[in-house]
Parts: structure tokens; sequence; C-alpha cells
């Protein structure tokens, strides 16, 4: 009996022994746990503190580096206004020579201006004492013609060709332009005549190659065809070179 006592005593140590042996196991294993997770949690604050030292580091490269480029901006800006400001300089330079230059030429322009303004007063004054001379009838007559007032300068033309003074190659250009005057009035009697005397008094002077072509003109008005003909042949004849040949040949195809 007292051994049964024995060993149920023995038996309730041992197993409250092994109870206490399983906690303790379960503490430290509870203990090694959470020293492993203070290892990797010291692992990983020792990895963010490094990863933080690097990120300090770039940033304060990165820092240096802008203020590297801001120091080397500044100094080509710098630079930029200072070569701008000596393209001032010169253009304010070139400015001013220009002004110089442009006054002397102005001055230059204004001795000019008064010099012309002289020469002006001194031809119109001797343009108006021209004038102010009486033209000879011959004059007048051929300014009127040229002026295309063929009306007074056939009567003034007339009046000269009937004067003695009229000589030489005055005369034949009166005759000329007498003839004209006529032909273009439709005077073709008046126009005949002229162009006959110019022809008869000056058969060498130049005043015929016009003055037969006009001739010849005024036959056909007057529908003397054979005598336009014969007109015209004399033209080219006498005046092979004249320009009035093509013409005349023109005419002479038609009649």
């Amino acid at each position: 009996m007292k051994q049964q006592m024995k060993w149920l005593m023995l038996s309730s140590i041992l197993c409250i022994t092994a109870c206490k042996t399983q906690e303790e196991i379960q503490r430290e294993q509870v203990v090694d746990n959470i020293s492993i997770q203070m290892v990797e949690n010291q692992k990983l604050t020792a990895g963010a503190n490094i990863r933080l030292q690097n990120i300090e580091e770039k940033l304060g490269m990165l820092t240096g580096q802008v203020e590297d480029t801001n120091h080397s901006t500044k100094e080509e800006l710098t630079k930029q206004v200072e070569e701008l400001k000596a393209k001032i300089t010169l253009l304010e330079e070139k400015d001013k020579a220009n002004d110089e230059q442009l006054q002397k030429i102005e001055e230059k322009l204004n001795q000019q201006d008064s010099y012309l303004k002289k020469v002006l007063k001194t031809l119109s004054s001797k343009t108006s004492s021209k004038k102010a001379k009486k033209k000879t009838p011959y004059q007048e007559a051929m300014s009127t013609y040229s002026a295309g007032n063929y009306k007074k300068a056939q009567a003034l033309l007339s009046n000269l060709e009937s004067s003695k003074r009229i000589k030489g190659k005055q005369r034949a250009r009166v005759l000329h332009n007498l003839g004209m005057s006529a032909y273009i009035n439709k005077n073709n009697n008046d126009a005949t005549v002229a162009f006959g005397k110019l022809f008869t008094e000056y058969p060498k002077s130049n005043y015929n190659a016009n003055g037969l072509l006009y001739l010849s003109k005024t036959l056909k008005r007057l529908k003397q065809n054979e005598q336009a003909k014969q007109t015209l042949q004399e033209l080219i004849k006498r005046f092979p070179k004249s320009k009035k040949v093509k013409e005349a040949k023109s005419i002479l195809a038609k009649l």
C-alpha cells in the first residue's frame, strides 16, 4: 500500500516535472522567435539606414550639382549680358558715326539745293528773256506746224512761200510743211502744188522722199492713179534707201 502511494507520488512529481519542461520549451521557443525577429528587424533597420545614407549622399551630390549648375548658368548669363552690353556700345558708336555722316550729307544737299536754286533762277531769267524776244515769221510758222495747228500753219506757210526772203533749205522745208498741212486739211490742190514745187525746185532735197509719197496719196485721192503710180516709181528710183520706199511699194502694189 505504501509502495503504491510512493509510486503515485513519484508519478505525480514526474508528471509535474514533465509539464514544466514543456512550458519552458515553449517559452524558449517564443524567446527564440522574438530574438530571431529582433535580429531580422535589426537587419532591416540597418539596411534602411544604409539606404537612407545612400539617399542622403545622392541628395548631397544632386544639391552640389544644382549649385554648380546654377553657378555655371549665372556665369554664362553674366557673360552674355557683358557681350550684349559691348554690342550695344558698338551699335551706339556706329549710330553716332552714321548721324554725323548723315548730317554732313544733309549739309552738302542743302548747299547743292541752294546752288540749284540759283542755277534755275538764272535759267528762268534767260528763258524769260528768250520768250520775250519776238519770233520771226519763219519760226512762228514752224512752231505752229510742230504744235499741230495745221490750219493756221498752212496760212503762215503760204505767206512765207510767197515771200522772196525765204530761200534754200528753209524754202524747201516751207514747201514740204505747206504740202503736208494742205494734205492734212484735205486741200488736195494746194498739196499738189506745194509738193510739185518742192520736187521741181529742189529735186535732190531729202524732203522729197516724204513729199513724193504724200503727193502720190494726194493724186490717189483725186483718182489720178496713173500719175500716182509714176510718182511712187520716181520715189523708189530717186530715194532707194529711204524708209518711205517700203510704204511706196505697198501702195504701188494696190494701184
